[in-house]
């Protein structure tokens, strides 16, 4: 009896080695003026922040000649199953202009209900900025496969928005920040702050009691 419950602990030691496991968090940073893309890893090569769901590039990319960038997620900021995400960043032209793509990735999301996401900042002059996320059930970094919000280009010296958007399943999935900065001049720059995150309850309990609301308020006026 004890031979068999030992092979059997053994069977189940050997099989938890070959089973498949869950993708382990990876929130990641990618920075590219299309010739040149740097992406940074929490806790990997160029990551500045040492605190988990942090990561924070510095450097220059092409004629970006200063990018301080941070995006910060779960544990810091939200769960896995209450989804929230920022992306920061200040941006600089050298000699010349160009554009500039920042996103930021994280895996491994649950349960997703309506996101929202809000951008406010700054661009220089003769700029632009536009900000778009995205869900995936693919469950990979930067995957594109269901667009959940857009928003710009934003041209006016400061600016600021908000959108809304939903979709469906359980996951896992991930979620992926785009920020795309033109600035066509030299020496211009533009900054930024964007997060994406599941309303809090507060919101959505208004949200419901104003559908409520909206209902009542239907049938008192088809009964008159």
């Amino acid at each position: 009896m004890k031979k068999m419950m030992m092979s059997a602990a053994l069977g189940l030691a050997l099989l938890g080695l070959v089973a498949p496991r869950q993708a382990s968090a990876t929130p990641t940073l990618s920075l590219s003026d299309g010739v040149t893309t740097v992406q940074v890893t929490d806790g990997g090569v160029g990551d500045l922040n040492g605190t988990a769901g942090t990561v924070t590039f510095s450097g220059a990319i092409g004629n970006f000649v200063v990018n301080v960038s941070t995006g910060v997620t779960y544990p810091v900021l939200g769960s896995a199953t209450s989804p929230d995400m920022d992306l920061n960043s200040i941006n600089v032209t050298g000699g010349a202009g160009g554009t500039l793509t920042i996103k930021f990735s994280e895996i491994g999301f649950s349960s997703p209900l309506g996101f929202t996401a809000s951008i406010g900042g700054t661009v220089g002059a003769g700029g632009s900025l536009s900000y778009n996320t995205f869900l995936s059930s693919t469950n990979t970094l930067f995957a594109q496969t269901t667009a959940l919000t857009s928003q710009g280009p934003f041209t006016t010296p400061a600016f600021s928005g908000s959108a809304s958007g939903n979709a469906g399943g359980v996951g896992p999935f991930s979620l992926t920040q785009v920020v795309t900065i033109s600035l066509p001049n030299a020496g211009t720059a533009t900054s930024f702050n964007a997060s994406l995150a599941v309303p809090e309850p507060a919101s959505l309990l208004l949200l419901g009691a104003g559908l409520a609301g909206i209902g009542v308020w239907r049938r008192k006026s088809v009964q008159a």
